[in-house]
């Protein structure tokens, strides 16, 4: 095996920091994880991690951004995961929009990775190689999002609301959920109620989060017409599936081809 280069060394490095970073939080930013401590963590001598970097600000820098970017996953693997069985059941797009919302919201407790992006993200104005980092972030989470949006729609037989764009309820969706997520970091306790307005179909017990979310979409949604193709920012169209119902979207009606991005299941 060859020698490691610098800049292998300076990956490693940032990979042990990102670790690390994760798994104490945001506190104040990055500059409680130390560069010796996380040369030491990857069985790295001290002087082979400043050969890497000139000094600990220069670290912290590298280390912000590259926190910022970093990812395990599609952004919405466990959204996807979690509603693809009652998409599959043909469920009420209420209950799919209940059950994506839960998930979304009590994840946040324990994604530390997700919450320090967050807090990294609230630094950009101050630092513009961190703000570059937060938007190819968030444009890769609304990427990402708006197909899953696009391939529900189309299965629900619903198209963006004229001037609106998939994308666009997808940037508000990302606020909404960003805003929430901000609360659960300061130990607020997010609100539930318990709905006396959905269909026997439709669990009751909402958070206040799927609320919201459920007002975004039908804000920003409508019913495809009758015999035309479902309209949606992109990806294969389907036929129209119906109107809503009792204030609620129906539930899909049969589904040509495959229902959600298999691209986006796992990983």
């Amino acid at each position: 095996m060859g020698r490691r280069t610098v800049e292998d060394t300076r990956q490693l490095l940032l990979d042990v920091g990102i670790r690390m970073l994760f798994e104490r939080g945001a506190n104040g930013g990055v500059t409680h994880v130390k560069l010796s401590e996380v040369a030491a963590a990857a069985d790295l001598t001290t002087g082979a991690a400043y050969r890497c970097w000139d000094n600990q600000e220069a670290f912290h820098s590298d280390l912000a951004t590259a926190a910022v970017r970093w990812r395990d996953a599609e952004p919405n693997a466990a959204t996807v995961s979690r509603i693809t069985s009652l998409v599959e059941a043909r469920a009420p797009l209420a209950e799919v929009i209940r059950v994506a919302a839960e998930e979304n919201l009590f994840r946040y407790p324990d994604d530390t990775a997700f919450l320090t992006t967050i807090a990294l993200r609230a630094c950009g104005p101050t630092d513009e190689t961190l703000a570059e980092a937060g938007r190819a972030r968030l444009s890769t989470a609304i990427e990402s999002y708006s197909v899953m949006y696009s391939a529900l729609m189309r299965l629900y037989g619903l198209r963006a609301r004229p001037p609106h764009t998939v994308t666009e309820m997808a940037l508000c969706l990302a606020a909404l959920s960003e805003g929430f997520a901000l609360q659960a970091m300061s130990g607020a306790p997010h609100p539930r109620v318990v709905r006396d307005d959905v269909p026997p179909d439709v669990d009751p017990d909402w958070t206040l989060f799927g609320i919201g979310v459920e007002a975004i979409v039908d804000r920003f949604t409508e019913p495809a017409e009758p015999g035309t193709e479902s309209s949606a920012d992109d990806g294969p169209r389907v036929a129209a599936t119906g109107p809503r119902r009792g204030g609620h979207r129906a539930s899909p009606g049969p589904v040509i081809g495959s229902t959600l991005p298999p691209t986006h299941l796992g990983g």
